[in-house]
């Protein structure tokens, strides 16, 4: 009787032991759900952290090969057994392969709270070449997503035209083909478009389309849609746009009729593969202001009142027309001439972006009698490369002489040393507080000019003049490829539709500009 007690004891004892170590032997864990994964799939890392490592943080999650799209996302649990209290928490990470090849996870080193250290070993993924990137025919695409086992969701990126002229206006659009129960789906990756001057046309009243490729009937949708105006020539690439999505997968067991409504939820990540886009450069000949199917019109020349005579002119077309030059006279105006900007307007269609500027002339005749109004040239290329003079052609009118400004009176003669005499103590006043501003507040001065500069093109004034009396050519600056010409682009994008942005938004993108130019052209002369 007592052999079978004791026996019973050491069993029972056996048994805990076992216990012990086997929830040793699972406590803190790095897990993936995969371990071969298609370069467009997603990763799932999973981190467990038991009793005293529940309180730890991951700060930082090692990766190699590997970026993380979400999470962590963390669950906590309790129990109580016995008597024995138990704790875990779980951190859950999406992630998506950058190249194939290997990638690595981990190690991840965690601390207790009473001071434990504990380090989760690595793992490798492979990551496998994506045929499917390679690919550009929605059918082909779709045929080598279903023959490897994967869900019927991909991107295709096309252009309206693959070979254009440097700042020709190309279109590219994203669609997305679905052919699977998308449970929700976001933009991941926006690809960063240096080499093109870009113009973001609407989509969102863009209707689905049911659509049959190779006897799959899929979804397609435009997500994305942009004119692009090459800054230069060149191969340009346009990199892949990347969404990240949820699919339900259902449950079809046959032993369970509700399976249909029962299911698990999966992420994917898929990418558009890469577009190349061929800008050719510019025919050699005369200088040219742009580049597309762009027409001239000018109104009758008119004079009210013995005032200046106005000539309002329109420039319209599928065409980059932001940094343009205003048209120039072919012969001399008989008397002085002075150009007013107008404002510019993108008309964002579904199809293409077509730009519309307008300038006012007003020209002050020297004599009064008949006046002639000579010709306005501008000069463009055409898409098939040739070139264009756009004109308006001359104009005769009769006309009062404009009124001049009247002179001044001479001023009265001053006592110069007189005056110079009562100033000393001003003048050395102000000395001194421009030393002290110049030594003690070399930021506050910057600033001050900053915000004196941004008032007076917010007042009114024009940036184009403004950039010139720094002797900056604004049509270069709208293409450099340096800070102050990403500060102007953003503020003419800004300025000319204001479009999603309030007064707010443009009194900062104004501030921007007018410190990029301030801090890297001499001051005005």
């Amino acid at each position: 009787m007592q052999k079978e007690q004791v026996s019973r004891v050491l069993h029972f004892a056996f048994c805990i032991l076992h216990f012990v170590a086997a929830a040793a032997t699972a406590a803190n864990t790095l897990t993936l759900d995969k371990r071969i994964v298609a370069l467009d799939d997603a990763v799932t890392i999973t981190i467990t952290l038991d009793d005293a490592f529940a309180d730890a943080d991951v700060a930082t999650l090692p990766l190699q090969n590997l970026a993380v799209d979400g999470g962590p996302s963390v669950s906590s649990s309790y129990e109580w057994i016995n008597g024995q209290s138990s704790r875990r928490k779980i951190l859950r990470w999406s992630a998506h392969p950058l190249a194939p090849g290997n990638a690595l996870v981990g190690p991840v080193v965690v601390r207790g709270r009473g001071g434990q250290i504990d380090t989760l070993r690595q793992v490798a993924i492979e990551v496998l070449p994506d045929r499917a990137m390679e690919l550009t025919d929605p059918a082909a695409i779709l045929h080598e997503l279903l023959a490897t086992g994967r869900d019927p969701i991909f991107l295709v990126a096309e252009a309206d035209r693959k070979t254009v002229f440097a700042g020709e206006e190309v279109v590219v659009t994203w669609t997305l083909y679905n052919g699977t129960n998308v449970e929700q789906y976001a933009l991941a990756e926006i690809p960063k478009l240096g080499d093109f001057w870009t113009e973001e046309l609407d989509v969102r009243n863009e209707q689905p389309q049911r659509v049959t490729l190779g006897g799959t009937v899929v979804q397609r949708v435009p997500i994305r849609r942009v004119a692009l105006f090459p800054l230069h020539s060149g191969a340009l690439e346009v990199p892949p746009l990347t969404i990240n999505g949820a699919i339900m997968h259902q449950m079809r067991g046959a032993a369970d009729p509700f399976g249909m409504f029962e299911g698990s939820v999966v992420e994917v990540h898929r990418r558009s593969p890469p577009l190349t886009i061929t800008a050719r450069p510019l025919p050699s000949g005369p200088p040219v202001v742009a580049v597309g199917e762009i027409d001239m019109s000018c109104t009758a020349p008119l004079q009210q009142n013995g005032g200046p005579v106005v000539v309002d002119v329109t420039m319209r077309g599928r065409a980059n027309l932001r940094a343009v030059p205003p048209p120039r006279f072919a012969k001399d105006v008989d008397g002085s001439v002075q150009i007013v900007e107008g404002k510019l307007s993108v008309d964002r269609t579904r199809e293409d972006a077509t730009m519309t500027r307008r300038w006012r002339y007003l020209l002050f005749p020297a004599t009064r009698g008949m006046f002639a109004v000579p010709p306005l040239t501008s000069t463009i290329l055409t898409p098939a490369g040739e070139r264009l003079e756009l004109r308006c052609d001359a104009r005769l009118l009769p006309v009062e002489r404009a009124a001049a400004e009247a002179p001044r009176p001479p001023a009265a003669p001053r006592n110069v040393a007189g005056a110079v005499r009562d100033a000393r103590i001003p003048i050395a006043i102000a000395c001194a507080l421009l030393l002290a501003v110049a030594f003690a507040l070399p930021r506050l001065q910057r600033a001050w000019r900053v915000r004196a500069e941004s008032r007076r093109i917010l007042g009114g004034d024009d940036a184009e003049a403004w950039l010139a009396a720094r002797e900056i050519d604004p049509q270069l600056l709208a293409r450099e490829p340096s800070d102050r010409g990403d500060a102007y682009r953003a503020l003419l994008s800004l300025r000319d539709e204001r479009v999603g942005a309030g007064e707010g938004e443009l009194r900062r993108r104004v501030r921007d500009f007018v410190a990029a130019v301030i801090g890297t052209s001499p001051p005005p002369r």
